[in-house]
């Protein structure tokens, strides 16, 4: 092992002695007397500190190691890249470790240092071009650096010699503790600061999911009958209310209306899950739907008062004693009450969504010679459809109604307060429920890293070469990504799904992560419904580990999650495009976008669902965060 000895001044004394000896007469020397045992010279401790491992890349740490047999004061040392870059160790507060070194304990200091290449030295004073005064040195990126030659001077160092750049910013350059050569410095991706070199880093693994969350699509109300020109219910046989709606394969849709002489039975699909708008691929078209809803009581109000039937007024019946949403026992199917008919027509230019339109008829209104009861007829009243991808949209059987507004309808025919709900937007203007689009997460990766910047992509550069985000982004290809990331010596997973996961379903992975390092998460996966775009973390990443070590638990830091643009194909309408993989003749099919850079799509327009334009500036995908966004996403870490 290398030591650097500093001050051994029993050992000069010695050599002094031996040097008088050498001049001694040879005739007159006397053996000495042989009535003791002669004594060996023990060996003197020596005072040693070497560079030990320099992270110099977004870190910006130096661990000096104390190899040497006496505690050493480094108060008065400096560290010193060149003219006017220097400072000494006395002013710096450790990261870790104690100034005063002793042998076998680490010392791990910041101190700026760049990027790409630089020559730091280690002195025992400010004395910067003294060969005498350097006590270590290392250099990196490239040879040259302003103390090179006091370093070569010292016999510490080869003139343009220097250990290569690492490759990611979070790693460090570690001393093997032999020679003074660049050969003796390799790249660490796990730096070990504080530590040996050698330790085995300790791990904790993380179990990372990643779920398809995209639900409620667009929502609809019918209020004013055809040609009424107020909103008000259904009163005769023949009375129709009508809307008009686009949607795309894999839809589900749920229309939901009172029936108003109850006082909270309404009329829903039977499958809670919703009716398929095209079942095996082919739209329904002309097709009454009336005989797969279900009369339902909210359990809401007390039944079989008429007094408090509608336009009784809001909350003024007495509160069921069972508050339970149940099927109301003995009543058939809607067929018996009204007819449900879907139409379609395909768009014209096949650039969006075709159009449905619903018409629902009253066939069987109350006798007005007969009291108002629930077994007179059956009065239609306003109520609202709604597109969606995952079942029971509104209520689920055997529990309480939720209180987000169907009480509004159920009791009162009345859809508005349940429409906002759905509607309702958040602080930048973005709904916070509606999903922009229906679509296919691919399978994905995730990998952590300890570095500033994210080593897969920067936001606002273009993509890195052979990083996998291309392939990823445009084809759902995550195996180049991982090839790359793990050559970096970082650690990465890809998704235990190798196939697409659609909404209600996720994507998992398991992790392994040093501790005490810093590490932070990356995810992606691509959006498939479009040429280039993924979701992913904001380039900081996510934490996990906090400042006392404790791993991060959770979903909250889903609103850190954006989707991006990867800028290596032009954007098509989402759903519609002929270069998208589900459509594509092949991968990398698409033209180049003339934008390369990695982008958030701060701007969607919805051609599926016919909801326009949705200006959302930073990107937002999580399902539940307050600023709105595009509802796509919830990201769980669990560690184990």
């Amino acid at each position: 092992m290398k030591k650097n000895l500093l001050k051994a001044l029993a050992l000069v004394a010695l050599l002094a002695a031996c040097s008088e000896d050498d001049a001694i007469d040879p005739v007159e020397a006397v053996d000495p007397p042989d009535t003791e045992d002669p004594v060996e010279n023990p060996m003197e401790d020596v005072l040693s500190v070497v560079l030990n491992e320099v992270a110099y890349g977004s870190r910006d740490l130096i661990e000096i190691y104390n190899n040497g047999d006496l505690e050493a004061d480094l108060s008065s040392y400096w560290l010193c890249l060149g003219p006017g870059t220097y400072e000494q160790i006395g002013n710096i507060s450790p990261e870790s470790g104690d100034i005063n070194l002793s042998p076998g304990e680490f010392l791990v200091l910041p101190y700026s240092m760049p990027d790409d290449e630089g020559g730091l030295g280690l002195y025992s004073s400010d004395a910067f071009t003294s060969a005498d005064a350097l006590v270590d040195f290392v250099q990196w990126g490239a040879g040259g650096s302003p103390r090179e030659n006091v370093a070569v001077e010292a016999g510490i160092w080869t003139a343009n010699d220097f250990v290569p750049t690492v490759s990611t910013a979070g790693s460090s350059i570690e001393y093997d503790g032999e020679g003074d050569a660049a050969s003796d410095w390799t790249e660490e991706s796990i730096p070990s600061l504080g530590q040996a070199n050698d330790v085995v880093a300790q791990l904790t693994t993380f179990n990372i999911t990643i779920s398809n969350v995209i639900n409620y699509l667009n929502v609809h109300t019918f209020t004013t009958p055809v040609g009424a020109t107020d909103p008000g219910p259904l009163t005769a046989d023949g009375a129709q209310y009508q809307f008009s709606f686009k949607a795309v394969p894999g839809t589900k849709f749920s229309p939901l209306t009172m029936m108003g002489n109850s006082n909270d039975w309404f009329l829903a699909p039977t499958d809670l899950a919703g009716i398929d708008l095209f079942p095996g691929g082919q739209a329904l078209n002309g097709v009454d739907i009336a005989d797969k809803l279900s009369l339902y009581d909210l359990g809401t109000e007390a039944d079989n008062d008429p007094a408090s039937f509608p336009p009784a007024g809001v909350d003024v019946g007495p509160a069921d004693p069972d508050t339970s949403v149940r099927l109301v026992p003995g009543r058939g199917t809607g067929e018996i009450y009204v007819t449900a008919v879907l139409d379609y027509a395909p768009s014209a230019d096949g650039n969006s969504a075709g159009t449905f339109t619903f018409t629902i008829t009253a066939i069987n209104t109350p006798d007005p010679g007969m009291d108002p009861s629930s077994t007179n007829g059956f009065v239609v009243t306003p109520g609202i459809a709604v597109l969606h991808a995952l079942p029971e949209p509104f209520f689920t059987l055997g529990e309480e109604d939720r209180g987000v507004g169907l009480e509004r309808i159920a009791e009162d025919g009345m859809p508005g307060m349940l429409y906002d709900w759905f509607t309702e937007t958040g602080s930048n203007g973005s709904p916070l429920r509606l999903a922009s689009s229906l679509s296919v997460f691919s399978p994905g990766l995730v990998y952590a890293f300890n570095s500033d910047a994210d080593p897969f992509f920067t936001q606002g550069e273009a993509e890195k070469p052979d990083s996998g985000l291309e392939e990823l982004a445009e084809d759902g290809n995550n195996a180049v990504a991982v090839e790359y990331l793990s050559g970096l010596g970082l650690p990465v997973a890809a998704s235990n799904e190798t196939a697409p996961i659609g909404p209600g379903g996720s994507l998992t992975f398991s992790i392994e992560v040093p501790q005490g390092q810093g590490y932070k998460l990356g995810i992606a996966t691509m959006l498939v419904q479009t040429n280039d775009w993924f979701i992913s973390y904001n380039n900081d990443g996510v934490a996990l580990f906090d400042e006392n070590g404790t791993p991060f638990s959770g979903t909250s830091e889903s609103d850190e999650s954006y989707l991006f643009d990867a800028g290596t194909e032009v954007d098509e309408a989402v759903g519609f495009g002929i270069y998208q993989a589900p459509r594509q003749n092949g991968g990398d099919s698409g033209p180049e976008d003339d934008n390369t850079l990695v982008r958030r799509v701060s701007e969607l327009e919805d051609v599926q669902f016919g909801k326009g334009v949705y200006n959302n500036p930073p990107g937002v995908v999580y399902l539940e965060d307050p600023r709105g966004g595009y509802n796509l996403v919830k990201i769980d870490i669990k560690p184990q």
